[in-house]
């Protein structure tokens, strides 16, 4: 429970597990490609979940950056910056950590990615909790701080377009 978004860690134990339980979940789909972030969690996510797919590295789908903030937990964070996580719960849309990026920052780098995938069809999109949630926001034109879309867990998998 760390903001995690630069760091270039590998898949844990649990990780490689839950990519695992997704391979089967996702079984009953067809895709035609995979876009996939250009981070090793990811990239070993879709060596577990769709060995067989192609896919391209999609340097646009990294996690939105937590700055100064880069592994710590909400309570280092709070015990440092006191109210910081209140300010960022009460404008999640333009507060940005420092030296990181807002989910604004990234929805610039994220549009272009929605606009390609809505000329696509059956793409898997492996990525990051708040990247994804952002490009979900995106695709299903919902403000960037709607509560309309809730955020994905590890592994956890969400139909967006049919």
């Amino acid at each position: 429970m760390r903001f995690l978004s630069t760091t270039d860690a590998p898949l844990g134990e649990r990780g490689l597990e839950q990519s695992a339980a997704l391979r089967e979940a996702l079984g009953p789909y067809t895709f035609e490609r995979c876009l996939v972030s250009p981070m090793r969690r990811c990239l070993q996510t879709r060596a577990i979940v769709a060995p067989d797919l192609p896919f391209e590295i999609e340097p646009g789908l990294r996690e939105v950056s937590f700055g100064s903030w880069e592994g710590l937990s909400a309570d280092e964070v709070e015990a440092v910056t006191p109210g910081a996580i209140a300010e960022r719960r009460a404008a999640p849309a333009a507060f940005r950590p420092p030296g990181g990026e807002s989910i604004e920052d990234a929805a610039a780098r994220l549009r272009p990615i929605a606009e390609r995938l809505m000329q696509m069809q059956r793409t898997l999109v492996i990525g990051h909790r708040i990247a994804l949630g952002i490009l979900e926001r995106l695709l299903r034109d919902h403000p960037l701080d709607s509560q309309g879309v809730i955020g994905l867990s590890p592994a956890e998998f969400r139909i967006v377009r049919e």
